[in-house]
Formats: structure tokens, sequence, C-alpha cells
């Protein structure tokens, strides 16, 4: 027979086990609202505005990925830049990859449109942003070797590259460093001897 010490002894026990049930309980509860409220934000597209309060690499991620199927004029380029700044800061590998991986494309679009000359582009920048984007999707490839989509895109840009050839060319354009060399009195890129991979 349990005594009145031990009846005391298990209702506590039944008590404590109670209370941390109750605890558990409610800090799920919070989590899955802070996960709904999330995904309905994301839903909506005003988790866009939140992007000044975002530390969270993974909701900057999901930031970038709304804005970039947005149609961006300069302050939206510059909002999903900040974006994929910070998911490149991330812990997991696959995300910084994801991360440098559209910010490769970011640049590649950039590059495509800056290299429009007839509608005012420039082609010192154009070749500026292709060679940051070759840099993004190699850091990309450094992170996961295996990102088939970077690979395709990196091969793709060395064969769509325009021609490297331009006017007073200078030895930085935009921050970019790039070694440019000089024949027949034009100032060129060398050419990428390698194809492929990094």
């Amino acid at each position: 027979m349990i005594g009145r010490l031990g009846h005391r002894l298990i209702l506590g026990l039944v008590l404590l086990l109670g209370l941390m049930a109750l605890i558990a309980s409610a800090t799920l509860f919070w989590q899955w609202r802070q996960a709904h409220l999330f995904n309905r934000a994301y839903a909506d597209g005003s988790l866009v505005k939140q992007l000044l309060r975002i530390d969270d690499p993974h909701h900057a991620y999901s930031i970038a990925y709304l804005l970039a199927a947005q149609r961006l004029d300069s302050k939206g380029v510059a909002q999903l830049q900040r974006a994929l700044s910070i998911a490149e800061a991330a812990r997991p590998p696959e995300l910084r990859a994801r991360a440098k991986f559209a910010a490769g494309n970011l640049y590649f679009d950039l590059a495509t449109i800056s290299g429009n000359i007839g509608a005012g582009g420039s082609h010192q920048q154009a070749v500026a942003q292709i060679e940051l984007a070759r840099e993004a999707y190699k850091s990309a490839l450094r992170l996961v070797p295996d990102m088939y989509p970077a690979r395709y895109n990196l091969e793709l840009l060395d064969r769509l590259s325009p021609e490297k050839r331009t006017q007073a060319w200078l030895a930085e354009t935009d921050g970019v460093t790039l070694k440019p060399f000089k024949r027949n009195g034009t100032a060129m890129m060398r050419d990428n001897t390698r194809r492929g991979l990094p």
C-alpha cells in the first residue's frame, strides 16, 4: 500500500509532468503561429516589406525568391541584392549555394540588359556583370559541386558571352577588377580558355 507521502509524491509528479506538457504545447503553438504568419506573408507578398528587419538567412532567401519573380526597378534590384547577401551568410552550405546561384542569375540578367547598346546599354558594364555572374556560379559550385543548374548556367554564360572588345577599357569597372591587354590599339579582355567548371 502506498502511504500518504507516496500519494503526494505521485500527485506532485503528475502536476510537474502536466506543467511541462503545457509549456511544451505553448512553445509549439507559438512556433506554429510564427510559421503560419510567415507563410501567409509569403503567399500575399507582404513578406517583401519585412526585408529591413530580417536577419534570418532563410527568410531573406524567401524574400529574394519573391523579388526575383517580379519586374524590378533599380530599387527592387538593390533590395534583391541585399536579401541575397543576407542569405549568403547562412550556415547550411546548400542555402548559401542557392543564394550564390540566384545572385549569378541576377548578374546574368543584368549583363543581358546592359549589353543592349541600342537601348542605351554599356558594353563595359555588361562584361563586368558577366564576370560577377561567373564568379557567383563558381562560388555556388565550390559549395555544392553537383549543382547542375549552376554548371549549366556557367557553360551557357561562357558560350553566350559578348565579344570582349571595348574602347577605352579601364583596369577596374564598377569595382570589378578585370585584366585588359592591348592589341591593335584596342583594349581587350583575355578570353576564358577554360570552359565549364571552375
